[in-house]
């Protein structure tokens, strides 16, 4: 037997969704497709890596960020579509 909840419907679960999808779009752009003068500045694997540490880290970091922003906005997009089901 499923269960009924009485949830009030809002749209805080969209604007968290549209928010992560923003900041998702942000981070994989940032992360696999960064401009040329970034790319310039900090290259990705630089010759001198192992003695430069987590300083070029940023790229991983925001490619990892940029898939998890991406599920966490699917998954608030969900909600939504739950909660306000008619």
């Amino acid at each position: 037997m499923a269960r009924s909840f009485d949830v009030e419907k809002n749209k805080e679960p969209l604007y968290w969704s549209i928010g992560l999808l923003l900041l998702a779009i942000w981070c994989i752009r940032d992360g696999w497709f960064p401009p040329e003068s970034k790319l310039e500045k900090y290259p990705e694997f630089p010759e001198s890596a192992w003695s430069l540490g987590l300083q070029y880290e940023f790229y991983r970091f925001n490619r990892v960020t940029g898939i998890l922003t991406t599920i966490a906005s699917v998954v608030m997009a969900v909600v939504y579509k739950v909660i306000n089901r008619p």
